[in-house]
């Protein structure tokens, strides 16, 4: 999981939106998701790291 500060940070950098439906979010209602998944040696770092909201991350899951 990623720690709250770079979830932050992405979420910022994102202006706020889901990083696949484009939508716009409250940060507490965003997850943290790995770009390559960790399952494939992807790393929890920021820049590894991509804001989705709840529903695409679920819709997502290991792809």
């Amino acid at each position: 999981a990623f720690p709250d500060k770079i979830k932050l940070a992405v979420w910022e950098k994102q202006n706020h939106k889901c990083a696949i439906c484009g939508k716009e979010f409250d940060y507490q209602f965003m997850e943290g998701d790995h770009i390559t998944p960790w399952r494939d040696g992807g790393r929890t770092t920021i820049e590894n790291c991509q804001m989705l909201c709840r529903e695409c991350n679920r819709r997502k899951g290991g792809k």
